[in-house]
Formats: C-alpha cells, sequence, structure tokens
C-alpha cells in the first residue's frame, strides 16, 4: 500500500538582515521551523538563494558562527519558516517533525540549493507537496513579491513516477477582500 501525500504550507516571514535580530526573534516566536539564507558568497556577483535548514530549537541554529551560513559574507537576508500545517498521523520514525524535514528536503534536492549537501542527493521517500506564503516580520502583513526569483511558491514532487515541479504564480493576482466574496 502506497503512502497518503502529504501537504505542508509554510510561513516565511522576514527578511532578517541582521542575525542577532532574527535570533531574538526565533526565540520569541518558534520552537520549531525552518530558515532560509539568501545572499553572496565570497566572489559571487549576484544574490541567491544558499542554504535551507532546520531546528528543532531554531534559536540554537541562527548564530553568526553556523557551518554554513557565516560563508554568505554579503547582502545576507534570513527567513523564519513556520510549518502551518498538521503533521501526518501514524507512527512516528523519526525524532524530527515530518513536515520540517520534507519541507527541508524539497527546497534543497529541487531548488538545488549550494551550500545543503545532505537531503540534494536522493528523492524523498513519500509524495510532498509544499506551498510557501511570505509574510512581514510584523507577521501580519503579506507581502506582494516573493523574496527571491528562484524561490517559487509551489514544489510538487507528486511520486518515482511523475515529474516534480516548481511553479511560480503568474504576476497577475485578483485579490477578493472578505466581504466581497461573500456578495453573490
Amino acid at each position: 500500500m502506497s503512502k497518503k501525500h502529504l501537504m505542508i504550507a509554510v510561513d516565511w516571514f522576514g527578511p532578517y538582515n541582521d542575525m542577532q535580530e532574527a535570533q531574538i526573534r526565533a526565540r520569541e516566536e518558534y520552537a520549531h521551523g525552518l530558515y532560509v539564507c539568501i545572499g553572496k558568497c565570497a566572489y559571487e556577483r549576484r544574490q541567491s538563494m544558499q542554504y535551507i535548514g532546520i531546528g528543532t530549537n531554531l534559536q540554537t541554529r541562527i548564530k553568526e558562527d553556523h557551518h554554513k551560513m557565516s560563508r554568505v559574507v554579503c547582502d545576507r537576508q534570513l527567513w523564519l519558516g513556520e510549518v502551518v500545517t498538521a503533521e501526518p498521523s501514524g507512527k512516528k520514525i523519526k525524532i524530527t517533525k515530518a513536515t520540517l524535514d520534507y519541507a527541508e528536503w524539497l527546497h534543497a534536492r529541487f531548488l538545488r540549493l549550494p551550500l545543503n549537501e545532505n537531503k540534494t542527493k536522493s528523492l524523498p521517500p513519500q509524495s510532498v507537496t509544499v506551498l510557501n506564503r511570505w509574510w512581514k516580520t510584523d507577521y501580519s502583513t503579506i507581502r506582494k513579491q516573493r523574496p527571491h526569483p528562484d524561490w517559487p511558491d509551489l514544489i510538487d514532487f507528486p511520486s518515482y513516477d511523475l515529474p516534480a515541479r516548481a511553479v511560480w504564480f503568474g504576476k497577475t493576482q485578483r485579490t477578493y477582500s472578505a466581504p466581497e466574496y461573500a456578495r453573490p
């Protein structure tokens, strides 16, 4: 019997240009979470997505001497991610939450982030889709643009037999305010 498809929604908050500010926010707002580092490594001309990581105690992962993020030396931005969907039911095989693990895996594998190594060599053992949404640091204002052009709105890995997709939603967007969409 095959496993069911796992849907994961991640709310990203940022950018944090200061590592200390991101660490304080992680301590106040997160127990478990993800973080993405965008910037330039030595000798790079273009800012790019460099690394994604997870933490069961997120504040301990965000630090200046981080083994990967310390290599991002210019225009560094941090984004803190919170999984807003429920964990899958059933027996837990790992200590790390499955939603965190798979969200990191899909970003590292399919976006080919240069500073990630571990989760880039193999495919996830089950089908997964990750939906990214971006918010400002006030935690209530949604961003109209994604933080980096290479960061997709959706990453879909349906199974080994079907193609995986990264999807960037189009520029045209219609917004329906709450009272308006309720009218006939």
